[in-house]
């Protein structure tokens, strides 16, 4: 290669890199800030479950799953974001395939998480899981994580597959299976911060979405999720996919 060539191709690769970790960042901090926000803003706004009557919202604002775990609902929020912007941002003449699977790529996220109802499979696996253990005897610390697990196991199946039809691409090996094993135990993790308030019964979200948040506890419950996908944001951050 001429010296002539090789200065030409150095700032396109650095353009390159430069895109690429760009691309990156998108893809890991803005799902986990829409769904912080999100959390945030609920809460600032004053909505709650009788305020959603009428609305396209009102057949998920009602019912024992959302009442008991409400900051489930934007773990949702941060995977159709995440799911979106899969298909949105990479460039090349896919774009168009991936746009056009988007709907079957949200849907498989939607639906495990909100048919028939808010919760949908993957709060009743966790819920008939980790009470059934519970009512065996099963102590309650090992019962919650169990639970967790379940919810965890199904939310990341349905997101997995969203992410794959979004992307239009399959990614095989070790290092794709390790990846999604560590995806995996994020998704744990955030299932049970966001569980937390009911597990343990901390009045962190006061009787949310039943009555409305008040200002700390609309910071907390932003905290609550900002903590529950930070791990997996950094994951994201650190494969750029």
């Amino acid at each position: 290669m001429s010296m002539a060539a090789a200065q030409t191709r150095a700032p396109l690769a650095g353009s390159l890199a430069a895109d690429d970790g760009a691309a990156r960042a998108v893809l890991a901090l803005v799902p986990l800030a829409v769904a912080t926000i999100a959390a945030l803003a609920a809460g600032l706004a004053g909505v709650h479950s009788r305020g959603l009557i009428g609305t396209p919202f009102e057949p998920f604002a009602f019912g024992f799953f959302v009442e008991r775990f409400p900051l489930a609902a934007f773990l949702v929020v941060y995977a159709v974001v995440r799911v979106a912007l899969l298909a949105l941002i990479p460039p090349g003449p896919s774009r168009f395939l991936r746009l056009a699977l988007l709907p079957i790529a949200l849907a498989l996220v939607l639906v495990p998480a909100l048919y028939p109802t808010f919760g949908g499979l993957v709060i009743r696996a966790a819920y008939f899981t980790g009470g059934m253990a519970f009512l065996q005897g099963t102590p309650l610390a090992i019962a919650y994580p169990v639970g967790a697990f379940v919810s965890a196991f199904v939310f990341a199946a349905g997101l997995g597959a969203a992410a794959i039809v979004a992307r239009a691409r399959m990614t095989f090996g070790v290092r794709a299976a390790l990846g999604g094993a560590a995806r995996l135990l994020a998704l744990w993790f955030a299932a049970m911060v966001v569980a937390a308030p009911t597990a343990l019964g901390l009045p962190i979200v006061g009787d949310w979405p039943v009555w409305p948040l008040t200002a700390p506890e609309s910071l907390a419950a932003a905290a609550l999720v900002a903590l529950a996908l930070a791990p997996h944001a950094l994951i994201v951050w650190r494969s750029g996919r």
